[in-house]
């Protein structure tokens, strides 16, 4: 149940492999109070909910979401873990 206060410094759609007019997700890099970054994903099943909420330059708070580590060479902060969206994430 952690609740985070961020903002959104980065935002890109990352599209589909074998189709590139379709987007896959929604990548963001957040930053806090202290500066430490982290990378959030939004599933494509889930954007259309986020897509009002997130933007790029806005402060929002966010709660009930996942994390994961990060993995592989192409990320975009240095955070061990990765933050992931759900249907149940809340965004203030």
């Amino acid at each position: 149940n952690w609740k985070i206060k961020v903002r959104i410094i980065q935002l890109w759609e990352v599209p589909n492999y074998n189709n590139p007019n379709v987007v896959d997700s929604i990548e963001l890099v957040l930053v806090d109070e202290k500066g430490s970054r982290i990378q959030a994903s939004i599933r494509k099943t889930i954007m259309q909910r986020f897509s009002n909420t997130v933007k790029e330059g806005s402060c929002r708070i966010i709660a009930k979401f996942g994390l994961i580590s990060t993995i592989g060479k192409h990320r975009a902060t240095n955070h061990s873990y990765k933050l992931n969206f759900f249907f149940k994430t809340v965004v203030k």
